[in-house]
C-alpha cells in the first residue's frame, strides 16, 4: 500500500488527473443510425454532438460532421438525402448548423 492509499483502497487518484490508477478509458460507441423518425431526431443530434466533442470536432470540421452524419442516415432519412447525392437537387447547406436545420 502506498502512502497515498487509505486502508481498503485498491487504487488511488493520480494528482491532477482526477482518474484513479488502474482504470481504463471507457469504450466510445459510435452514434446510432437515423431512420427519419422525427421523434428521435433531437436525441440523435445530441448523441452526435457528444460524439463530435469526444473526437475534438466541437469547432470547425463542418464538412467532416456532415459527411459522417450522412453515412448514418437510413430509411426515410436516406430517401430525403438521395436527390442531393445524385446531384438532382442542389444542397442548401454549407455548415453543420445549416445541415442540422435541414434535417429538422
Amino acid at each position: 500500500m502506498t502512502s497515498k492509499q487509505k486502508e481498503g483502497e485498491t487504487c488511488t487518484r493520480e494528482e491532477g488527473t482526477g482518474l484513479s490508477t488502474g482504470t481504463r478509458k471507457p469504450e466510445i460507441r459510435e452514434p446510432s443510425t437515423f431512420d427519419g423518425d422525427r421523434d428521435n431526431l433531437r436525441g440523435w443530434l445530441a448523441q452526435l454532438s457528444v460524439y463530435f466533442e469526444i473526437l475534438g470536432w466541437e469547432d470547425d470540421h463542418d464538412d467532416d460532421k456532415i459527411k459522417y452524419t450522412t453515412c448514418l442516415l437510413r430509411g426515410d432519412a436516406m430517401k430525403w438525402y438521395t436527390p442531393y447525392a445524385e446531384k438532382v437537387q442542389a444542397k442548401s447547406w454549407t455548415t453543420w448548423e445549416e445541415y442540422q436545420n435541414e434535417l429538422k
